[in-house]
């Protein structure tokens, strides 16, 4: 039901403007135990971008798979808005810190190549189905796979910023 109306301009507008922020708010406070699309606990996560612009963090809740060690993350323009900032911030400033849980690391993201697409696909597609009607009103998609940095923190990570 939520997914189908995730296909729909209004319910796009809800997600963005009222689901996602009080989403962020509730897995910060709960350590992800707690969030408000049932069913979906074990595949939200936390990604914290670097402000392409601004040089800020922000912080954005995104649906995920995981292969192996490395993390997929997905965000399909919807045909009728701009490229989402937290797409464009990646771009710009591929390491990021990610929460799962309570869990927070550091993350190097790349977009994934051909190949990778025709294996992700159909598993984010059973992830959120709304991505599929989304894809044909756009043809735009941005999926990325995330692979944790095995490096010492160091003064100045995006690791080191505030969490709050």
């Amino acid at each position: 039901m939520i997914s189908r109306i995730g296909a729909t301009s209004i319910g796009v507008w809800i997600i963005k403007h009222l689901v996602s922020p009080i989403q962020h708010w509730t897995y910060r406070v709960t350590g992800g135990s707690r969030l408000l699309m049932g069913g979906t606990q074990d595949k939200i996560l936390l990604i914290t971008t670097k402000g392409r612009r601004s040089g800020q963090d922000r912080t954005t809740p995104v649906f995920y798979l995981r292969d192996n060690d490395r993390l997929i993350i997905c965000n399909v323009n919807p045909g009728f808005e701009r490229t989402n900032p937290w797409v464009l911030n990646l771009r710009a400033h591929p390491l990021v810190r990610v929460q799962i849980g309570r869990d927070v690391r550091e993350y190097h993201a790349r977009e994934v190549t051909g190949a990778e697409m025709e294996q992700y696909w159909p598993q984010l597609l059973k992830l959120w189905p709304a991505y599929q009607s989304h894809f044909e009103k756009s043809g735009q998609r941005a999926v990325f796979v995330l692979e944790s940095v095995k490096q010492p923190e160091h003064p100045g990570s995006i690791m080191n910023s505030r969490q709050g």
